[in-house]
Formats: structure tokens, C-alpha cells, sequence
């Protein structure tokens, strides 16, 4: 945490004594992230002695790793035809891992398409434990080579988008748990840029392969017909049924088939108590809007609103001559607002979206309260899920406030940036 601290808000002017010139973060925005990313890391920490003593009860380090690890161990074992039998997976989870659980683990189904399995594969061949920060570390680094390799600004601001991007709180509970939200943002933020810098074929393979989790894929089609991309289209198609093809030539068709039946409304007769859960206890518009009191159907329907409102803010970001960096960030939040699921550790694209367009911010006098929004949104998985912390219903609200300070200010033509949709 020491190069955190040192880094993450280091300024891009040094000499400037206040807070409200250009180049450097307010204090309190500083001394509040620096805190709370303590604050994450130290659950993470805690939780082989204490689970949930700080933060989120995560059972165990590595308990979301288990499920894909398991899933691995289950193909492995010939049992790859009850992959997607909720409760027997589950059961094999609860003896497989009965030693590093601090309690049994409630129903948890392996709930992703075969070419996510085709992903994790090479990993489920090592121990545990390896596996589970080999997966972290590669994704983690992913991100980092997204955000650092594809961007002109100078290594103090690299950085300072690093530090905030992979050490923060919802990185810390991304880490802790093994999830897969450092390989959505690298995916997302390495196909953009990869677009945006001329290389439509393995930008959009790379976008492509976002397919493996269909609900953070939605708006990068939206963003590539907006800047009238179709070359990196036709490659984000590719990219996905490529990966699609591989997995079922891997696994054999009939997996692809029943995970398909089970995507179109099966779930909810095979895994209805896991489903449910898991949506209400979410950080999507629908659980916020279930959590406020508001009945299902309604809550579905704030859901589909709000996809399609994330789908035209993405369309019109990438129509607008704004800074790429600011596209991406409008990208990113829009798409947590469009998902129809997400959870805490999903957040990490928002923290993202946060570091993306602190970068402009950086540049000019960029007023306290804009620095005060975008860090609560940067904060926002502490205050979430809806269903267990009342504030963090105002979530959605948030994002559609960042989306409005991202799409403000100054155009790229005023900074001499061309937009996506004009730099070819």
C-alpha cells in the first residue's frame, strides 16, 4: 500500500500549491480514497483469520475462484454434463473445498457459457491457490497493459490511473474473492483503445471475446456503430464466435446447447432460488429499484429503461468530439448501468471509468464538487448492494450523474484530439 499512496495521487504539476489549480487532486478527495482503499485491502487481509471482520464476508480467499476452478475440476472428472446441475455442483464446492470454507457455501451454480470455461481452463490444470493468483495477476495485467500501453500521457499520470484503477476498494474485493471484473475492464478498455489507435482486427477480437460475459457486452457493439467502425465490428463477431467455436469443439455442441436453454429462461426453473437471489442482492437498476420497495415486474421494466438510456448515452459519446479517454469512461459507466446483473466486484469498471476521466480533469482547474462526485462513484462499492445499504440505491443516479460531468466540458476538437468516430 506504500506505493499507493505515493502514486496514486501524485500530481501531474507538482509545483501547484493548491488544490484547485490544474494538476493535482483536492486533499480530502486524496486523503478519502487513500483511506478507503486501506480500508478495502485490510478486509482482504482479514479474512483467512476473520472473515467479515472487515468489509465483506467473503467466506474464504479465492471462494468466487472456486466456482470456476470447480467447474475446471468437474470437466476434468468426466462430469461435464451436469456442469450446469446447480445443486450438485454446489454440493461437489462444499467437499471439494470443506477445508478453506469458514461456512458451507449456499447454492451456487456455474452459471457462464462454455467459452468462459475454455478461458479458465488453462488455470484449473495448476493448485488451487496458484490458480487462483496466477488468474488474478494475468488479469490484473491485462488491465494494466490496457491502460498503460495504449495511452500518451506521461508515466506519473500511467501511474496515477494505475494505482486507482487496481487498488482500489473494488479491486481489493475482486482480488480477495478471485473474480473475472479485471479481465471485463481490460477486455473493454484494451479493445477501444486498440480501435481507437488503428487496429480494428484485434481490437475488436478483443471486444469479441467479451462474449464470455454477455451482460458487459452490450453497449461495445453500440460504441463501434457510433464512431461507424464496421471493420472492427465484423472482428468483434469474429472474435466472439470464434471463441464460441473453439469452446465447442473443446467441449462438444450439446454443452452450447443446454447452456442456451437455459440463458433464454431455464435458469429459472433450474436454479429460480439462486437467480432470484443473486439479482436482488446485485448492484444492477433493477436491484436498486427492488430494493426501494418497488414490485418485480416494475423493477424489470426501470431495468429495460435503463439499458436503453445507457445504450443512447453510449451511442452519443462516441458521435460527440470528446477525448477518447472520456468515451471510454462514458462507456464503462454506461454499460454498469445497462447490465441487467452486476455485483460489488463489477465495480471495478466504474473505478476505472473514475481514473479515465480524472486524466482530463487533471488539465484544468477541475472544481471540488466534480472531484467529490466522481470519487463517491469510485467509493460506490462500499455502499452497495442496494438490498443491504439504503444509499447505494442512489447508485444508478450516481453513474447517470458521472455520465453527465464525463460528456461535459471541454470537446477534444478544443484540445486538438480527434474523436473515435473521426480518427480515421
Amino acid at each position: 500500500m506504500t506505493g499507493f499512496t505515493g502514486a496514486m495521487f501524485v500530481s501531474a504539476q507538482p509545483e501547484a500549491p493548491s488544490p484547485a489549480r490544474p494538476g493535482k487532486v483536492p486533499p480530502i478527495v486524496a486523503a478519502a480514497a487513500v483511506g478507503a482503499a486501506l480500508y478495502g485491502w485490510a478486509g482482504v487481509a482479514m479474512t483467512p483469520f476473520a472473515p467479515g471482520a472487515i468489509g465483506v464476508n467473503m467466506n474464504t480467499l479465492g471462494n468466487e475462484w472456486m466456482v470456476f476452478y470447480g467447474a475446471v475440476q468437474w470437466f476434468l472428472h468426466g462430469h461435464l454434463a451436469t456442469l450446469y446441475d446447480g445443486n450438485r455442483f454446489t454440493a461437489y464446492l462444499n467437499a471439494r473445498f470443506a477445508a478453506l470454507l469458514s461456512q458451507p457455501m449456499s447454492l451456487r451454480p456455474f452459471v457462464y457459457p462454455p467459452s468462459y470455461l475454455l478461458l479458465v481452463l488453462p488455470f484449473g490444470l495448476l493448485p488451487f491457490t496458484a490458480s487462483w493468483l496466477l488468474f488474478e495477476t494475468a488479469t490484473a495485467g491485462l488491465l494494466a497493459a490496457a491502460l498503460w500501453l495504449g495511452s500518451d500521457e506521461r508515466p506519473c499520470i500511467r501511474w496515477f490511473v494505475l494505482c486507482g484503477a487496481l487498488l482500489g476498494p473494488a479491486a481489493a474485493i475482486n482480488f480477495g474473492g478471485g473474480e473475472n471484473a479485471f479481465l471485463s475492464a481490460g477486455l473493454l478498455v484494451g479493445g477501444l483503445r486498440l480501435v481507437r489507435h488503428g487496429r480494428p482486427a484485434a481490437g475488436g477480437v478483443l471486444l469479441g471475446l467479451l462474449s464470455v460475459k454477455p451482460q458487459f457486452a452490450i453497449l461495445a457493439p453500440v460504441a463501434l456503430v457510433a464512431a461507424r467502425d464496421w471493420r472492427a465490428l465484423g472482428w468483434c463477431v469474429v472474435g466472439a464466435l470464434g471463441l464460441a467455436a473453439s469452446s465447442a469443439a473443446v467441449f462438444g455442441a450439446a454443452l452450447w446447447q443446454h447452456w442456451l436453454a437455459l440463458a433464454l429462461g431455464g435458469y429459472w426453473q433450474a436454479n429460480a432460488a439462486w437467480v432470484e437471489a443473486a439479482r436482488v442482492w446485485g448492484t444492477s437498476v433493477y436491484a436498486a429499484l427492488f430494493a426501494s420497495g418497488l414490485p418485480s415486474s416494475l423493477a424489470n421494466l426501470g431495468q429495460v429503461v435503463a439499458t436503453i438510456v445507457a445504450a443512447a448515452l453510449a451511442y452519443t459519446a462516441y458521435r460527440r468530439p470528446l477525448p477518447a479517454d472520456r468515451q471510454i469512461a462514458v462507456l464503462l459507466a454506461a454499460t454498469m448501468l445497462a447490465a441487467p446483473h452486476s455485483s460489488v466486484v463489477d465495480f471495478v469498471l466504474l473505478s476505472v471509468a473514475v481514473m479515465l476521466w480524472s486524466i482530463d480533469a487533471l488539465r484544468a482547474e477541475t472544481a471540488l464538487a466534480m472531484w467529490t462526485l466522481a470519487l463517491a462513484l469510485w467509493l460506490a462499492m462500499l455502499f452497495n448492494p442496494p438490498l443491504a445499504s439504503p444509499p447505494g440505491r442512489l447508485t444508478p443516479l450516481l453513474i447517470l450523474g458521472f455520465i453527465a460531468l464525463a460528456m461535459g466540458g471541454r470537446a477534444a476538437a478544443a484540445e486538438g484530439v480527434r474523436p473515435l468516430a473521426a480518427a480515421r
